[in-house]
């Protein structure tokens, strides 16, 4: 699991660095155009061992229990996802949706030990685990000997001194298919993958907070015609009944 952060670490910096434009492929009709955007580096999508991650682009009343592990001497110097250097006896932790220089408290429900801390780094990539930890944020958490520890995250804010990166969005207006919003992120990618097996190629997940509530909306298509959307929604009406259109 480490060896494959470190890696990640690096792709994440060259894909920050990169294009940040995206024109998804078109369905079997053709004439699918997305809109040019332009993401913001905390919560800019990114693909590891196969498997794409689309970060929240809020941390506003994210709470999660799960399991934790931590990371220390084999990383320590390196890079993190946000581009800074990996100081293993720091606090800091990596996650792999909440936004890049997210504040958050992680409390051990073993112990009751909690610290604040900013999320600077993706990961962990290990089925199970929702959170890894600096040596210094284990520490004071008490689960450096065990390796890995029940807790919970509650999300506090933007680090002190934050930028705010501006999302440029395009002024055409484009029309939306969506065919579902799922609470567990499985379920909205096996639906992900039943459209790219169907021709439609650029098909999106999107993940929203609500109200405090986690939803992964998978979306079919955009277009710049109403009747190009209507004609997908037509096609796609006997899998995806409740499939509908937003502008």
């Amino acid at each position: 699991m480490r060896r494959i952060l470190a890696l990640f670490a690096v792709s994440v910096l060259l894909a920050m660095t990169g294009c940040a434009s995206h024109v998804p492929s078109s369905p079997p009709s053709g004439g699918k155009i997305s809109a040019p955007r332009t993401y913001d580096p905390k919560t800019k999508p990114y693909t590891v061992l196969g498997r794409t991650y689309y970060p929240l682009q809020s941390a506003a009343g994210y709470d999660e229990v799960g399991l934790a592990s931590w990371y220390g001497s084999d990383f320590h110097g390196n890079k993190t996802a946000d581009g800074r250097t990996y100081n293993m006896y720091g606090i800091s932790a990596a996650h792999k949706t909440l936004p890049l220089g997210t504040r958050v408290r992680v409390t051990n429900l073993e112990n009751d030990r909690s610290v604040e801390l900013t999320i600077n780094d993706r990961g962990p990539f290990v089925r199970g685990r929702i959170l890894d930890l600096s040596y210094g944020a284990a520490k004071r958490l008490g689960t450096v000997e065990r390796g890995v520890a029940k807790v919970r995250i509650t999300a506090l804010g933007a680090a002190p001194g934050a930028k705010r990166v501006q999302v440029v969005k395009s002024a055409i207006k484009y029309y939306h298919v969506r065919v579902g919003a799922f609470a567990v992120r499985d379920n909205a990618e096996r639906t992900h993958r039943r459209l790219v097996a169907a021709g439609y190629t650029g098909a999106v997940i999107n993940t929203v907070n609500r109200d405090g509530q986690i939803l992964h909306i998978v979306q079919a298509g955009s277009f710049v015609s109403r009747d190009k959307a209507e004609a997908v929604q037509l096609r796609l009406k006997s899998q995806f009944p409740t499939c509908y259109i937003v502008s």
